[in-house]
């Protein structure tokens, strides 16, 4: 390689790296991010964290890490979602590379060394999807992270995964081009952010090792509701809405046999046994596998309990989503057509 080759490979392998993340009154969260970020082999050139107004502590916080290091900013954004607060943080920033993660995750030390070194071994990388790990405190929240959490009980596949922005990086030209994060959206932002990228057909990259853990919900209420989100914000970007009526289906027939059967004692054993086939059997082989990994038998009728939750709070989500689609028809398939609509290829 000649001399102006290898400056031109430096100055690529220098290329400025930006940190994201929003968080709105999380302030142990924050801390755990923080914390694990001072313990990297490689810190980004900057952390940017966005703050949507919290009140709890989180400000003081990082203002205090800030005065400690100065790579660390605070960019204060009362009202924000999240798409937006990333999108400002994104755009404050000076990094040609940007690295997002989530407010509650502890990094893997080696974290932002291994989800940036695809852009440094190869110029044409443009995103890499990180990957994440659960890190329960109780019978329970291990359960919600098997029974939910791609790649806890089965490899990923990288022609397919998904990654959500715990654990992503891409380059501040690829985000621009992709039109940004779609700030309409209050849950699934991410989602919709990857399924742009694909079909973009981007130089992608799956970094395993970049890990970074998380712990799942304390209760069932609580994954009710962060589930219930989250199918709110797919059924906006039209996912999840056959699975939803399936399992609409299913349910409508249990109950509509169970009220039944308290006049007619033989649709009441319908009843049962079409509960348990869609509500027991459906869920056996996995239920059992969690509890073989777990070691514990309990385990098995709490991810039962786990997929039920799941099932309502995806119903719920699904038909709050549909509620919103038809009082704003028009200007919700136009935002999503809009957003999806295929740039002219990245010039070489």
């Amino acid at each position: 390689m000649d001399m102006a080759s290898d400056s031109t490979q430096s100055a690529y392998d220098q290329r400025r790296v930006t940190l994201v993340m929003t968080v709105l009154n999380e302030v142990s969260g924050t801390a755990d991010v923080l914390e694990t970020l001072g313990a990297q082999t490689r810190m980004p050139d900057e952390i940017i964290v966005v703050d949507g107004g919290s009140t709890d502590g989180t400000v003081a916080l990082v203002n205090r890490a800030a005065e400690r290091d100065p790579r660390i900013r605070l960019l204060s954004a009362p009202g924000v979602n999240i798409a937006r607060g990333r999108n400002l943080g994104i755009q404050t920033g000076g990094g040609e590379i940007i690295v997002l993660t989530d407010a509650g995750c502890r990094l893997h030390p080696h974290w932002v060394e291994l989800i940036v070194a695809p852009f440094e071994t190869d110029r044409e990388t443009e995103f890499v999807a990180g990957f994440y790990k659960t890190a329960p405190l109780s019978l329970l929240e291990s359960v919600v992270g098997l029974a939910t959490m791609r790649g806890a009980l089965d490899p990923v596949d990288a022609a397919t995964f998904n990654p959500s922005c715990r654990s992503m990086a891409f380059t501040y030209a690829l985000w621009e081009r992709a039109g940004r994060f779609p700030e309409w959206l209050y849950t699934a932002e991410d989602t919709l952010f990857d399924y742009k990228i694909r079909r973009m057909k981007v130089n992608w990259r799956l970094a395993p090792g970049a890990v970074v853990y998380w712990r799942p919900r304390r209760t069932l209420s609580a994954v009710y509701r962060q589930f219930r989100g989250y199918a709110v914000g797919n059924g906006h970007i039209g996912q999840g809405l056959t699975d939803a009526l399936y399992h609409a289906r299913n349910l409508t027939a249990t109950v509509g046999l169970g009220f039944a059967g308290l006049f007619y004692a033989p649709l009441g054993a319908l009843a049962l046994c079409v509960f348990t086939y869609f509500y027991v059997y459906a869920f056996h082989c996995k239920s059992r596998r969690i509890a073989a990994r777990l070691g514990t038998w309990r385990a098995y009728p709490q991810s039962l309990v786990v997929h039920w939750v799941l099932i309502l709070a995806g119903l719920d989500g699904q038909l709050r989503a549909l509620c919103r689609r038809r009082r704003e028809r028009r200007q919700s398939r136009e935002k999503l057509d809009g957003y999806l609509r295929v740039p002219a290829p990245h010039p070489r």
